[in-house]
């Protein structure tokens, strides 16, 4: 009598991290991009989308935390920095802001791409009626 014996099935429960790994950093990317396509929103949920353009200068200035931003939306709503504001009070803001001698003299402005151009030029004349000459359009 003859035995064979066979060697018994084991379990094979190697984890390959290599696989692992690049799915992982695929993942990563994927929501990276996600929040760099992701239109730009700002404090109070409302968001602009900003126009398009071929060949954008940077403006390293709007990024400080001092700097003087108009928000417009394609409703027409204006805000300045994070509160909303009507079109009449704009030069009064602008200059209580100019009061400060640290402020830089420009004003930067993000304006939805669908926004109506009356209410782009409410805000260009309230700047101009505020005495700043310097404006800079954001641009995506």
């Amino acid at each position: 009598m003859l035995q064979t014996w066979r060697n018994s099935a084991k379990l094979f429960s190697d984890f390959n991290t290599l696989q692992f790994a690049g799915v992982m950093s695929l993942v990563v990317f994927v929501i990276l991009l996600m929040f760099m396509v992701q239109p730009m929103v700002f404090d109070h949920g409302g968001s602009v989308d900003l126009a398009k353009v071929f060949h954008p200068v940077p403006m390293p200035g709007a990024l400080r935390e001092d700097a003087m931003q108009i928000w417009i939306t394609r409703d027409g709503r204006l805000y300045f920095g994070s509160d909303q504001i009507l079109a009449d009070t704009l030069p009064e803001r602008i200059q209580q802001r100019l009061k400060d001698r640290d402020v830089e003299r420009k004003v930067y402005i993000k304006a939805d791409r669908r926004a109506r151009w009356g209410a782009v030029r409410t805000a260009l004349d309230g700047v101009r009626s505020a005495g700043v000459l310097r404006v800079a359009f954001l641009v995506y």
